[in-house]
């Protein structure tokens, strides 16, 4: 019987060589997915990835929002509401005005 399918090496042995996958231990490929599972992407309520060229050189802004599920402690920062809110009306500025800049170059 065939192990199920891992998306994480489904998505990895697409980048390799044909016949890379056989090429690693069930130890190799467990270390590897240690190392490089938790960078792996997830789903944002918000996932706005913009390009916009200016002069000889191209620039992305990324916008992404969501409910934070990190289960690692970070530090966190303490704003008054007041200034979150700007914080956000000034980054949702920032993103209409660079997508305005794109969708017109």
């Amino acid at each position: 019987m065939a192990a199920p399918s891992d998306p994480f090496f489904d998505a990895m042995y697409e980048r390799m060589s044909p016949g890379a996958r056989y090429l690693f231990t069930a130890q190799q490929l467990d270390e590897i997915k240690k190392a490089f599972g938790a960078r792996s992407w997830g789903s944002h309520a918000v996932d706005l990835r913009l390009t916009a060229p200016a002069l000889r050189h191209s620039y992305y802004l990324v916008l992404l929002a969501g409910r934070d599920r990190c289960r690692v402690a970070r530090a966190r920062i303490r704003l008054p509401r007041a200034a979150a809110l700007s914080a956000a009306a000034g980054l949702v500025t920032l993103a209409v005005l660079a997508a305005a800049q794109a969708f017109a170059g």
